[in-house]
């Protein structure tokens, strides 16, 4: 899962901080990123997919 928009999704609408601790010491914790824009969400699943 990848999350785009730093700024939003930590502060205007804290999903991340949410998702974040929803996920720790769980499979799912290797399986989500955050980023600044669309154009780096290819780069990102590419990372989470290893």
């Amino acid at each position: 899962m990848v999350l785009v928009n730093r700024a939003h999704r930590t502060e205007r609408l804290p999903a991340w901080p949410l998702l974040q601790s929803l996920a720790r010491e769980h499979s799912m914790e290797a399986r989500i990123a955050l980023v600044d824009r669309i154009e780096k969400a290819p780069e990102a699943l590419k990372r989470l997919g290893s």
